[in-house]
């Protein structure tokens, strides 16, 4: 009986099996009859072997499918092998295809890890790559049907002290700050334009930079609780308003994560707002509320990410089942430089610890609490927090003692006016000495 089987396999296979591998047999698009009828017409037609008798090379063009891209490649451009790099660094990737339009996305991976779906060109990853060490770089375009090309490199990062041949130590803090009724001024911008100070101490600034100029970097936290239930279609169509209007630039990105029982990634990060609007819809009704599990499941999805991070939370403030405390949850975000903007969604007044808890988790991460009720616009939300991101400063100061065995720092960022008068500013409060 086994026979039979065996035989009915091979047959179903194309035949391909039946052919000797000493018997160089060009396939081309035919039935399992056909296919296995030419190879035994090839073989009998084939003169006995010559001993050092020279043997043709046949050059098999891919026969392409309906729609596949012709000439498909990728190449890593930057950096280079033999580049010495350290710090922020620009991933870029080139694509060649007969028609360019047809790739749908550039997945950008480091040690195995997906940072990045690009889908749009021209293709990059601007990534933080902290401590000097040896990473492997790895691109993967796809094109129609299951077409995916790659490349990768390795490289070395090189520590700053290398790079220019003496010994130094160099270590920056980086603030993101938002002046309230302030438009950061074209133009180039002054250090003199804000005093820092740590543990009461004025700090050295060395550069302020406009968040404008800068990528977002946005997770958006949806919760899907029993305590949801009735408010989860309000806050699945707030969370589709918010992927359409806040990804303005072609380096914006985003990343869908649900949290129910436990925190579930339904989309990492991409520009690609077609994608991130379906990973929304898959969401569904869960039964706890792992607020704070969340929290720190997405401040770890920022590790090397570059950008201005920020967190759209969407949930009622009710906290059950975490693994994770509060001030775990804090202090995840603020090790992260995450800033939370909770938006409390038809949160009832009669709870106001849960607002509490969300009024906290902004303000101390240097975001902003919104509320979003049933007849509530989720437009104007998504337009304010685009607005607070855009408007910000990213200040850059070296600490005067550097280094640190992880304490807690205390920040204080002051701004004066042309009138002289202080400025309110909205800063993180501290950070975690590393």
């Amino acid at each position: 009986m086994g026979a039979p089987w065996a035989l009915a396999t091979l047959l179903w296979l194309g035949g391909s099996a039946l052919v000797s591998a000493s018997d160089p047999v060009v396939e081309t698009l035919r039935g399992p009859q056909e296919s296995r009828q030419a190879a035994q017409q090839s073989a009998a037609k084939k003169p006995p072997a010559v001993q050092n008798e020279q043997r043709e090379v046949a050059i098999v063009t891919p026969v392409l499918a309906p729609g596949e891209l012709r000439g498909f490649g990728i190449q890593i451009t930057s950096p280079t092998p033999d580049e010495n790099v350290a710090g922020r660094v620009r991933v870029r990737a080139e694509v060649a295809a007969d028609r360019p339009a047809a790739v749908w996305a550039v997945d950008f991976f480091i040690d195995g890890r997906l940072m990045f779906s690009d889908a749009k060109a021209p293709y990059e990853l601007l990534w933080n790559s902290g401590r000097p060490a040896e990473h492997f770089i790895e691109v993967r375009a796809y094109g129609p049907g299951r077409q995916m090309v790659s490349d990768s490199l390795s490289i070395r990062l090189a520590a700053p002290s290398s790079l220019d041949g003496y010994s130094v130590r160099v270590e920056r803090v980086e603030l993101h700050v938002r002046v309230e009724g302030e438009v950061p001024p074209s133009g180039v911008l002054a250090t003199s334009m804000f005093e820092v100070l740590e543990d009461g101490v004025v700090q050295p600034v060395v550069a302020v930079e406009r968040v404008a100029d800068l990528p977002l970097a946005v997770g958006l936290l949806i919760d899907h609780s029993g305590s949801m239930l009735e408010r989860l279609e309000t806050a699945l169509d707030a969370a589709g308003t918010f992927v359409d209007g806040l990804l303005t630039h072609s380096n914006d990105k985003a990343f869908v994560l649900g949290f129910a029982d436990i925190p579930i990634v339904f989309q990492e990060f991409t520009n690609d707002t077609d994608r991130l609007a379906a990973a929304i819809e898959l969401i569904e009704r869960g039964r706890y509320t792992a607020l704070y599990d969340a929290i720190v499941a997405a401040a770890a999805r920022y590790e090397g990410v570059d950008g201005r991070r920020a967190v759209i939370l969407l949930t009622d403030g009710a906290d059950q089942g975490s693994d994770h405390r509060f001030r775990e949850a804090i202090a995840a975000a603020q090790r992260a430089d995450v800033a939370l903007y909770p938006v409390a969604v038809d949160l009832s007044p009669r709870f106001p610890r849960q607002r509490w808890i969300l009024r906290e988790l902004a303000e101390r991460t240097g975001g902003r609490l919104f509320s979003l009720g049933r007849r509530s616009d989720p437009t104007k939300i998504y337009e304010a927090i685009a607005e607070d991101l855009r408007a910000q400063y990213r200040i850059s100061y070296v600490p005067l003692i550097p280094g640190g065995g992880g304490e807690w720092r205390a920040v204080e960022v002051r701004r004066r006016g042309d009138d002289g008068n202080e400025r309110r500013v909205r800063s993180r409060p501290g950070y975690f000495a590393q």
